[in-house]
């Protein structure tokens, strides 16, 4: 009965978060077909270094606290309170350090530009910090129309601000308004409807020592997360710093670009697993069929998604970004070649989360990382972005094996066999699609 009814909520459960968040990939699909309009690849470059670094204080600034307090079974005011308040003091010291940090970002990448950037970002971080307890609340209970409309709301009012920063200001600092905008914005609306929920809007307490309780998983979960930070964020720093910041403008659209599907469907359902699946992760073999289920559906949904990027990758460039932006084609070709595996591999940390192993999940993590860092090396060493991109490929292909062997000995009864099973056809056509890739690249490149 309770695998029914747990079947039953998820679905209902992932229709709730895919409708906000496509309503919000909407609006923000539009504001980057605007903003690529009125700025060039090269001030998106320079504004996209010092989003690198702010996503990292971000991630370290929520501690894991987020799917900690889903986790729980019980949030009692106190341990709200207490943990809403500590969230309040890291984002103030992470702010502050960011700040004391920006001389040394300014001088790795020779430019005193960023000494002034950092302000407003490291500004965001903060109000991003003191979000993640009302964020929590909300997605606890499932309230993910309410997530996606404060995001949406943050998203307009941005590109509103911007554009009138723009009679004022350079451009580049108009277009550094937009995350603090953002931040604001979500971070009031958050807040504000997090009131509606059973467990009650937060505020400031002095029940500090509640966050012990939640120490034992959110470790684990800020390890990963720092260490999928690396991983994830060092191609944008090494690119800026020796393929400049006009190629990291075409590199970071193009992998914007290319993430797109992966938001559509995997990071839609993502906030949804975590909530309904924490219920079952005693009944395995219900857990297990409902994980073969949606990577299944996952992994179709990427296929089908890669191999119509890369073929309309022209097309889609200048429709969504305009004629300026015609280098980012190629480099949208290679990179939707991970689409695939991206789509599968994005949804297992939510059944990590689910089923209590954060720790697998971070062990899982820290392997990633050095793989893809040792991929992003020999990339930049060879001196383009089409040899990073090939490099990638390798790298996300041999994280998601490992990824997937280390959830199926340790999660699912019936171990990798059973998921190899299901998607089998799915994985041959997707070698296929890998190996026509390269060799297209190859021969285009050298012949």
């Amino acid at each position: 009965m309770l695998s029914f009814l747990t079947q039953g909520e998820l679905g209902r459960a992932l229709i709730k978060s895919m409708t906000g968040r496509y309503a919000l990939y909407a609006v923000q699909m539009l504001s980057l077909m605007i903003l690529a309009r009125v700025f060039t690849p090269e001030l998106f470059g320079i504004f996209a270094v010092i989003q690198v670094f702010a996503t990292f204080f971000i991630l370290f600034s929520e501690m894991g606290f987020g799917p900690a307090l889903i986790n729980q079974k019980e949030i009692p005011n106190g341990v709200r309170d207490g943990i809403f308040s500590v969230t309040a003091i890291i984002g103030v010291f992470i702010a502050a350090s960011f700040l004391l940090l920006s001389p040394l970002i300014s001088s790795f990448y020779e430019n005193e530009i960023y000494n002034l950037l950092v302000i407003p970002v490291a500004v965001s971080v903060l109000f991003n910090t003191v979000s993640i307890v009302p964020l929590a609340i909300l997605q606890r209970e499932q309230k993910f129309i309410l997530v996606a409309g404060s995001d949406i709301a943050g998203e307009i009012t941005s590109v509103i601000v911007v554009f009138v920063l723009l009679a004022f200001v350079h451009p580049i600092f108009a277009l550094s308004s937009k995350p603090l905008t953002i931040s604001i914005i979500r971070c009031f609306f958050l807040w504000y409807l997090s009131g509606t929920c059973l467990i009650g809007k937060p505020q400031f307490g002095r029940q500090f020592y509640h966050v012990k309780k939640l120490l034992s998983f959110s470790a684990f979960q800020l390890g990963f997360n720092i260490m999928n930070y690396f991983s994830r964020s060092l191609d944008n720093i090494l690119v800026g710093k020796y393929l400049g910041v006009s190629s990291l403008g075409i590199y970071d659209k193009a992998y914007q670009l290319m993430r797109y599907p992966l938001m559509l469907l995997t990071f839609a359902m993502t906030p949804a697993i975590q909530p309904v699946l924490t219920k079952l992760k005693n009944d395995k073999s219900e857990f297990e069929r409902l994980h073969n289920q949606l990577v299944n559906y996952l992994a179709i949904a990427g296929l089908v998604a890669g191999i119509s990027i890369y073929f309309l990758a022209d097309f889609i460039v200048l429709i969504l970004l305009g004629e300026q932006w015609e280098g980012v084609s190629n480099i949208l070709k290679l990179l939707s070649v991970t689409i695939p595996i991206q789509m599968m591999l994005s949804s297992s940390g939510g059944f990590f989360q689910a089923a209590g192993r954060a720790d697998l999940l971070f062990y899982c993590g820290v392997f990633s990382s050095v793989v893809n860092v040792i991929a992003i090396i020999l990339g930049i060493y060879f001196g383009s972005l089409e040899s990073l991109c090939i490099a990638l490929i390798i790298s996300f292909s041999i994280n998601f094996i490992q990824c997937y062997t280390v959830l199926s000995i340790y999660i699912l009864p019936r171990g990798l066999s059973g998921l190899v099973k299901k998607v089998w056809w799915i994985l041959i056509i997707n070698i296929i699609f890998i190996s026509f890739a390269i060799m297209e690249f190859f021969n285009v490149t050298y012949i």
